[in-house]
């Protein structure tokens, strides 16, 4: 039988990959702050625990995917955290989007109780996270990213092993660089085309077939034009990793305009009340300054 896997954050995406878990017959015990949340997790199959410290207890791995780094500690160091019942040979898995700066902080207050910590970010959205078709890019010593091969797998279909502990943050800062600039050029071009006079279904047709293509038009174009901007990847969470992004520009000395620039189009997105939203609603930032819908 598999050893039982921990698991902190049954959100968008937590919940689908917590989910797979249970498919490759990994018993799993989550937690989330949320009571719907870890009752939904019952009706799937796992064991829903009932404090973080009940976690570290029964488990010797565990996967984090909470918002922020503040989260993170609070979970991990707070009152009846995992802290308390953690063990030496214990592997926590942080698939969160914080700084590689953080984690490896996170590693080292760790180190001396034997606890070791990989850092997991994950790209593929909701429906990836559903599907099991996650891309995660892993940090952290080899020895514990080839313990927890067959869970990422569960979780994942393109896994990689990108080295020292942090070094799959640095690389999932990239993406989503790539993530939040491409999202903001096809808000830009839907809305120039629309006030242009062309037929937005029209644009939908055309691009994808065209050089201008994109996964992000393909896949954020059609919620722009439908109005459809039930949240799969949460606006402000992009703000977040976007200041991710640009500290880590800093650190290296990389000056980043188009990113600079693409943040604070989000931030103001955000401003307008839509950062609950999909960060497909970048689009109502733009509209708003081009007048149009």
């Amino acid at each position: 039988m598999k050893e039982p896997v921990g698991f902190i954050g049954l959100g968008n995406m937590g919940m689908g990959m917590a989910g797979n878990l249970l498919k490759a017959g990994f018993p799993v015990i989550g937690f989330d702050v949320r009571k719907d949340a870890r009752e939904k997790f019952r009706e799937m199959g796992g064991q829903a625990a009932g404090s973080l410290l009940e976690v570290a207890q029964k488990t010797r791995v565990s996967v984090l995917v909470v918002l922020n780094f503040a989260q993170i500690e609070e979970v991990v160091f707070g009152k009846q955290g995992l802290k308390e019942g953690l063990r030496s040979g214990d592997i926590l898995i942080v698939s969160s989007t914080i700084a590689p700066s953080q984690v490896r902080s996170l590693g080292e207050k760790l180190q001396a109780q034997g606890v070791q910590v990989l850092d997991a970010p994950i790209s593929g959205g909701k429906e990836g996270a559903e599907a099991g078709t996650l891309s995660i890019m892993a940090g952290g010593k080899k020895e514990a990213y080839e313990k927890c091969l067959p869970l990422l797998q569960a979780m994942g279909k393109n896994i990689y092993y990108m080295g020292g502990l942090g070094n799959g943050l640095s690389l999932k800062l990239v993406n989503n660089l790539l993530v939040a600039v491409n999202n903001l050029a096809v808000a830009e071009a839907v809305s120039l085309g629309t006030r242009a006079g062309v037929d937005p279904k029209i644009i939908l047709e055309v691009i994808p077939k065209s050089a201008g293509d994109s996964w992000m038009f393909r896949n954020r174009a059609y919620r722009m034009v439908d109005r459809d901007f039930a949240c799969r990847g949460e606006l402000d969470i992009l703000v977040k990793d976007l200041g991710y992004v640009l500290e880590m520009a800093k650190s290296v000395k990389q000056p980043l305009v188009l990113t600079t620039l693409a943040r604070e189009i989000y931030q103001m997105a955000s401003n307008l009340g839509h950062g609950k939203e999909d960060d497909s609603a970048v689009v109502k930032a733009v509209e708003t300054m081009a007048g149009i819908k």
